[in-house]
């Protein structure tokens, strides 16, 4: 997906074809995964959530089997390597502040019928797994024919 998206986006998102909208699913079976949402949701609080996502994507081997303690500091770290402001990213992390709109998004997906990530909803059909480009651009354009 991380070779996928920026061709949706080309394609699609930027031109205003396509509304994208992201959901956190942070699967019970993930360490760290709740709290990796809530940094992500308190870095976008700094205008930085897509950036924190990846980074925290992309280096989960790192800090999925950390305790609590440790996976804190190692998100604050990041929210530093990030230029956040590392005060407020650490109490906004420990204070749960998003707890709920995650809450949220996981009852979401669990009604649209999804159950594990990657899952994609384009306009109400579901695709689960991660696909090339061609598979999205063909969905979206049959979505896009019958919006018209």
């Amino acid at each position: 997906m991380l070779q996928t998206l920026p061709l949706i986006k080309e394609s699609f998102i930027d031109s205003g074809k396509v509304y994208y909208v992201f959901k956190d699913l942070p699967l019970p079976f993930h360490p760290n995964a709740q709290k990796a949402a809530e940094a992500a949701r308190c870095a976008g609080a700094q205008g930085a959530y897509q950036p924190m996502h990846e980074l925290l994507f992309e280096s989960q081997s790192q800090w999925s089997g950390q305790n609590a303690a440790a996976v804190l500091d190692t998100f604050v770290t990041y929210a530093g390597e990030l230029g956040l402001d590392a005060e407020a990213f650490r109490a906004c992390v420990e204070s749960g502040q998003f707890a709920a709109q995650i809450a949220q998004d996981m009852k979401e997906a669990q009604q649209a019928g999804i159950s594990g990530t990657p899952s994609f909803l384009i306009n109400g059909q579901l695709l689960v797994g991660a696909y090339p480009f061609e598979n999205f651009q063909q969905m979206i354009e049959a979505a896009l024919k019958t919006a018209e």
